[in-house]
């Protein structure tokens, strides 16, 4: 086992995650694990990993085994101390990555970022990022209201404030604020 830990534990921009641990495999403490990079394999490309209570872990890809990736955790050698690590996400420190390529970001750099659309101006606060399959989206706060999930499109850009940039069809926007006011004035 690992005994390092994250350069700030507390800081969640210190850390990115690289996967959530599925469920054991056989007896000898292997692990399936749902990857969340680009390549499943990478999940041991970074060095040691962390999970949110700090115990760290090298990581040996063993294979693939029906879209997950089949990993050794150090120190975990019993199906039990497998078992006990169910459902577990494990990071590594941001730092420890490479920069993304031109035109690329992180889905963690994007946690807590103001998203902007041209027209509309202020659209809220990004809480987080999901791929349901058809597109990853944008989990986002309003200054009022409750969150919305948008597109996260091509056309969006990083400004030099870290803003998001980017077109949100008002298809995507909670409107109950606007229907309300529209409905106040109708009275």
């Amino acid at each position: 086992m690992a005994t390092g830990r994250f350069s700030d534990h507390t800081d969640s921009k210190a850390k990115v995650c690289l996967g959530a641990i599925a469920s054991p495999h056989g007896v000898r403490g292997l692990l399936r694990v749902k990857a969340f990079t680009d390549l499943p394999e990478d999940i041991a490309a970074y060095g040691d990993v962390y999970l949110e209570d700090g115990r760290g872990f090298a990581i040996e890809v063993k294979g693939m085994i029906k879209g997950m990736v089949l990993a050794g955790f150090s120190g975990v050698t019993t199906r039990e101390a497998a078992d006990a690590l169910k459902g577990e996400r494990f990071y590594v420190d941001r730092a420890s990555l490479p920069e993304p390529e031109e035109g690329s970001l992180y889905h963690a750099d994007l946690i807590g970022k103001d998203v902007h659309d041209p027209t509309r101006g202020l659209i809220g606060q990004i809480r987080g990022v999901f791929d349901f399959g058809a597109g990853e989206m944008l989990d986002v706060k309003p200054p009022q209201g409750k969150a919305v999930m948008v597109p996260f499109g091509q056309d969006a850009v990083m400004d030099d404030q870290g803003l998001l940039i980017m077109a949100v069809d008002a298809v995507w926007l909670d409107d109950d604020a606007e229907k309300e006011t529209n409905r106040k004035k109708g009275e």
